[in-house]
């Protein structure tokens, strides 16, 4: 096999610290495998926040080598989520950017769109679904490519949900509680609630909770801008604040020291009904526990409000882009319309990545269950907005040492809804500052 590079397997356990690995020379979360000399050709190398790929992209690969006979070697690295950007950055800063990059809409691309090209002239971009094409354009022009749709939220065991005498998913947040009332009753643990990532939850978490909002676009102004109600006074704030009290009311005791890998491991071997935040990225770990819960699985919104219409899915959308370092972006960007396109490469996807393409062709067979979730979520309007990349890129760290003391017992909500506001306060500043 060829040298290539891909994130650690979950088997492998924990999670590598992000400093240890920058000063090893290495990427966050990924490892080196060796092999043969590479055979001579063209390389392209991708760099992606998916770490969940990590048995999937070998065979995706083997499958485009075997077609494209010039391009050479395809080297991934897959990186968690909460290190992604400080990765890229790094990256940027001693250009050694990768040919394909991850970067979403909003303020993601409104930074990194000036070391992209234009991807306008891919082939099969008209078959996209609109909206999502048009939310990466920048000065007229496509830099940020759909390449695949997630939901992201609560993720439901649906068998141990029947023996709690629950033949669909909750629909609001008093029914959430229930839920995990009539779970304990029997004797299964309700909710698998990992928040090691806390950085990841604390984006996900507010962008839930913003999607309640009139107009969430609007709502993400105002607080970059610092024109927004007082936090505490806010309803949708207070309610994002009482859905997190009630799954460490009902979660495992060890919220912040689980590690996400094996907190996906307990619900993927039926250890708990439902785990929190989560897509269909896991599918191959689901399927590979062989306790059949890849068909079972079932999904749904986080549940912050007791108005069902408000809890909607939350949309997470794969997006890819060739940066301007890029050697060869011809071969990069038949890659990328290769990835979107090609049925045999829609069907592997589909079938061991648990995306929903971003076509309608291609939604209309052969979806896995959390994916079938989340296209009837898109089409019926039960989908939040494309608000991924939208707040700025910084927004959830710097809050989330405090949100970790919150679970732990240590501040108030009132504590740290006033430390939420004192850095909105503070980018605010900034923003006018810069004008």
């Amino acid at each position: 096999m060829k040298e290539r590079k891909r994130s650690l397997a979950a088997a492998a356990g924990g999670c590598v610290l992000l400093a240890s690995l920058l000063a090893a020379g290495c990427a966050a979360g990924t490892e080196t495998v060796p092999g043969p000399e590479e055979a001579p050709g063209i390389t392209l190398t991708v760099c992606v926040a998916e770490a969940q790929w990590n048995e999937a992209v070998e065979e995706l690969e083997r499958m485009y080598l075997e077609s494209h006979p010039e391009v050479a070697d395809i080297q991934w690295e897959l990186i968690r989520d909460s290190s992604y950007w400080d990765l890229m950055n790094m990256k940027l800063s001693t250009g050694n950017l990768p040919d394909i990059m991850e970067v979403e809409i909003g303020e993601e691309l409104d930074q990194w769109y000036p070391h992209l090209i234009p991807l306008d002239d891919l082939p099969h971009l008209n078959q996209v679904f609109p909206d999502l094409l048009e939310a990466g354009k920048e000065d007229g022009q496509y830099y940020s490519v759909p390449q695949a749709v997630y939901g992201r939220g609560i993720l439901y065991n649906m068998e141990l949900l029947r023996k709690a005498g629950w033949e669909r998913k909750p629909e609001t947040r008093m029914e959430l509680e229930q839920l995990c009332r009539d779970l304990e009753e029997v004797s299964v643990n309700p909710l698998m609630n990992s928040y090691y990532e806390i950085s990841t939850w604390v984006k996900c978490g507010m962008l839930q909770m913003i999607s309640m909002k009139q107009y969430p676009e609007l709502y993400i102004r105002l607080l970059m801008r610092g024109n927004e109600s007082p936090l505490e006074t806010d309803t949708e704030w207070q309610e994002l604040l009482d859905f997190c009290d009630l799954t460490l009311e009902y979660g495992t005791r060890r919220a912040l020291q689980l590690d996400t890998d094996l907190a996906r491991n307990y619900f993927a071997i039926g250890r708990y009904a439902m785990i929190l935040n989560e897509s269909a990225r896991n599918l191959m770990g689901l399927r590979e526990a062989g306790q059949g819960v890849d068909e079972t699985a079932s999904l749904g919104p986080m549940l912050l409000s007791d108005n069902r219409r408000e809890n909607r899915l939350l949309m997470d959308v794969v997006r890819l882009g060739v940066t301007k370092s890029c050697s060869h972006p011809e071969e990069a960007k038949e890659f990328l319309d290769w990835l979107i396109s090609d049925e045999q490469a829609l069907e592997y996807q589909k079938q061991h990545m648990g995306i929903m393409p971003v076509m309608e062709e291609a939604c209309r067979t052969g979806l896995c269950s959390m994916a079938q979730d989340t296209y009837y979520a898109y089409r019926t309007g039960r989908m939040t907005p494309e608000l991924m990349g939208l707040l700025p890129e910084e927004a959830a760290d710097a809050v989330s040492e405090d949100w970790a003391r919150y679970i732990d017992g240590e501040i108030s909500r009132e504590e740290l809804l006033a430390v939420c506001e004192e850095y909105w306060n503070h980018y605010a500043d900034l923003v006018t500052a810069a004008e």
